[in-house]
């Protein structure tokens, strides 16, 4: 409960947010994966990526991403992105699996959180050896993906200096909107959106949230450019048609709550109760 918008916000910001450092914890994990995956695979690199080293992860939805880069000749060449990842299945063969949504990893499942997404890809380096960038296998259409999870996460730290720590903030809540709407788009690609619309100082959290929807809506029309590939190549045209309806009913109602809250109107019961329908149950009521 809540009687004024800037409480309402803290509150729904500590409801979702998995807080604490848990890169020890990703670290774990990576540390794991290293020790199944060498006994059949010849790792070439492996670091621990994702939502939660960047510290951009929800409570209770967030895996840890680690990247596992293969000998090229032995476990990539000549094979598609599908037996790719249909090899690491096989390695992981005592545990339980599945390969996730997106088709660009393998998800190991754990007794206890977190879960872990095994991206198994192949290194692109110049003449000097230096990584330009990875290939992320893609199921789904059985491409590959190119990939840059250290500058992006270089990227998000570097915003998060020139924005403030809203920007991390946004990001959770703006994912957190993605999960109570349908869920169509991936953590990632709304990390991306948050580079692409934010700039400066970000310390009106209700106004920032309104100029997210409002400013990102017209960067989801076309296909989204960022670090070498697509964004949101993941995206159908239906699955596009209905991320752009939701983000209209979005940026209405965003307007409508932060409207509430100028001078001339001052209503902090119907600004909470429109923020609470954008962002469900764990935004709290008035009162």
């Amino acid at each position: 409960m809540a009687y004024t918008v800037n409480y309402a916000f803290t509150e729904f910001y500590e409801a979702i947010n998995l807080d604490g450092d848990k890169r020890e914890v990703a670290n774990l994990r990576k540390d794991h994966i290293q020790e199944l995956l060498s006994k059949n695979l010849d790792i070439i690199e492996i670091f621990s990526s994702g939502s939660i080293p960047r510290f951009t992860a929800l409570k209770d939805h967030s895996d840890v991403d680690v990247i596992v880069a293969l000998n090229y000749q032995k476990h990539i060449e000549n094979k598609t992105p599908t037996q790719v990842l249909q090899n690491v299945r096989d390695v992981l063969g005592d545990y339980k699996t599945t390969v996730r949504k997106n088709g660009q990893a393998v998800t190991l499942y754990y007794k206890t959180w977190p879960n872990v997404d095994v991206v198994p890809v192949s290194r692109v380096v110049d003449s000097q050896g230096k990584v330009i960038h990875y290939k992320v296998p893609n199921e789904n259409n059985d491409t590959w993906i190119i990939s840059k999870p250290k500058t992006h996460s270089k990227n998000i730290e570097s915003k998060a200096t020139e924005c403030g720590s809203n920007f991390r903030q946004i990001i959770k809540m703006v994912k957190w909107w993605n999960l109570t709407h349908g869920d169509y788009l991936q953590s990632y690609h709304i990390e991306v959106l948050a580079l692409k619309v934010f700039s400066g100082d970000i310390d009106d959290t209700p106004w920032h949230v309104f100029q997210f929807f409002d400013k990102a809506r017209p960067l989801l029309t076309n296909y989204l450019w960022y670090e070498g590939g697509f964004v949101d190549d993941y995206l159908n045209y239906f699955d596009r048609q209905e991320v752009l309806k939701r983000f209209d009913a979005a940026i209405n109602k965003s307007r409508d709550a932060w409207l509430q809250t100028c001078e001339k109107n001052n209503n902090d019961e119907k600004a909470i109760t429109l923020w609470r329908q954008i962002f469900g149950d764990k935004f709290p009521a008035y009162g």
